[in-house]
């Protein structure tokens, strides 16, 4: 589905690893998203944290500029993983389409224990992904795809 209106915009995007055990020089999938979405020419910074709930959460409204929040890891069903919670808890929706073809296009069965979502809140795009770097491929994928028709649908007048 193309819409006439649909442009590409300058989005400022931010990477957001979320792990207990990677750091800035062992987390390929956040490295990975970093390079992906500068080739394609958007505004990228990339942060890391715990997985902490309230970690999480600062690091969004400190980041508030951003349009669209990319955050990898704690999606799965470890007692650790917590970042879909956490980004539930101050969004204003949920877009489960997005998840949904996720597990649809990165086939097998494990795809399926992941908790990969897209809420909005004040018309940002956070995307929770899996934290591991084939999950980043398929999620840039999907998210490139629609990141710029959704900042058209939420910014409308």
């Amino acid at each position: 589905m193309v819409h006439k209106d649909d442009k590409k915009y300058d989005l400022k995007v931010m990477v957001l690893t979320v792990s207990s055990t990677r750091n800035m020089e062992n987390d390929e999938t956040g490295r990975k998203l970093e390079t992906l979405f500068k080739d394609d020419g958007y505004a990228v910074s990339r942060k890391m944290c715990v997985d902490d709930e309230s970690e999480i959460l600062k690091l969004i409204f400190c980041n508030y500029e951003n349009d669209v929040f990319v955050i990898n890891g704690g999606t799965g069903t470890s007692r650790n993983d917590l970042t879909v919670q956490a980004v539930e808890k101050i969004a204003q929706r949920e877009i489960r389409g997005f998840g949904e073809l996720f597990r649809e296009r990165s086939g097998g069965i494990l795809p399926y224990i992941s908790n990969a979502s897209l809420f909005i809140r004040d018309k940002k795009e956070l995307f929770c992904i899996p934290g591991s770097p084939d999950a980043a491929g398929t999620a840039y994928e999907i998210i490139r795809g629609m990141i710029n028709h959704i900042y058209t649908e939420l910014n409308k007048e």
